[in-house]
């Protein structure tokens, strides 16, 4: 313990408990490292996104902290309550503008609210960004962000009371020598059902043992990753004299029996045996054996 007195404010006291706070934490990482990408992406530079800080504070006190104008974007949660604000600074989004209609995106734009085009323009990006959460709390609960509508000023917009607790996560954001801190705000009455599965797993964790929840979780992620799966013919030996005879029109004979299934292999390794076809105007394999 400090012997250092510390303030506390009444009207924001804390209610999110360690694990509650930590969990957040793990999921707006992923979401800033979802973020980079979808940006990166479409904007075919290098872009980098780091978590500054998770704080519960008032709503109030959040949009003190929100430059006017900004890009604001109300989301809304089809299985939460509530809604949550995702912020951009205004010169960050010229700067993306800029680079979508092809320029060189400096650091000298305006700063001023949106044109039509302009909101047309930065509508389909916050969409992509919006279902990164999804990603991003997948292992808390199931979230499912939509945009609702997009505003430049906080006076136009109001998801909370003023009194009402928020989390407010501050993320910077690079992208050249470009940098300005982006925050996402969500409100308690839309987390509670995901901080409820939080305190769920805290108090299975100790029975199940923190060596099984996480090897059920490498599994679960590991059955999500992709891999290639090919469909071939066997393979056919040929000396180098007749690979460098060959010539456009030449017929290399497959040697392959035509009663015999195609060889189904995942990442060079085989799998399963199947037999050629068509599905509608499509080429497609049906598995014979696996």
């Amino acid at each position: 313990m400090s012997a250092e007195p510390l303030s506390y404010d009444f009207r924001s006291p804390g209610r999110l408990s360690r694990e509650r706070v930590r969990a957040l934490q793990v999921a707006n990482e992923t979401f800033a490292r979802q973020l980079s990408t979808v940006l990166s992406t479409t904007l075919r530079t290098v872009v980098h996104a780091r978590v500054q800080s998770v704080r519960q504070v008032t709503y109030d006190e959040y949009v003190r902290t929100v430059p006017n104008p900004s890009l604001l974007a109300v989301l809304t949660f089809a299985s939460q309550p509530g809604s949550a604000l995702f912020q951009l600074p205004m010169g960050v989004v010229m700067s993306v503008i800029d680079r979508l209609l092809g320029g060189a995106g400096g650091r000298n734009q305006p700063i001023r609210a949106l044109s039509e085009i302009e909101t047309s323009l930065v509508r389909d990006l916050v969409q992509r960004v919006a279902a990164e959460l999804t990603y991003a709390f997948e292992n808390l609960a199931p979230v499912r962000a939509g945009l609702d509508t997009l505003e430049s000023n906080t006076q136009f917009l109001q998801i909370a009371a003023p009194a009402d607790p928020v989390v407010s996560t501050e993320v910077e954001i690079r992208i050249g020598d470009q940098a300005a801190t982006a925050t996402l705000c969500m409100t308690l009455t839309t987390l509670k059902p995901i901080l409820a599965s939080v305190q769920q797993v805290a108090v299975q964790a100790p029975a199940d043992g923190p060596v099984a929840v996480a090897a059920r979780t490498v599994e679960q992620r590991l059955q999500q990753v992709e891999i290639d799966v090919s469909v071939a013919f066997r393979e056919v030996t040929l000396t180098s004299a007749e690979v460098f005879s060959l010539a456009v029109g030449d017929v290399v004979p497959l040697r392959h029996p035509v009663a015999e299934p195609l060889v189904v292999a995942a990442d060079g390794v085989p799998v399963a045996s199947a037999t050629p076809g068509s599905h509608g105007k499509r080429l497609a394999a049906q598995i014979v054996t696996s």
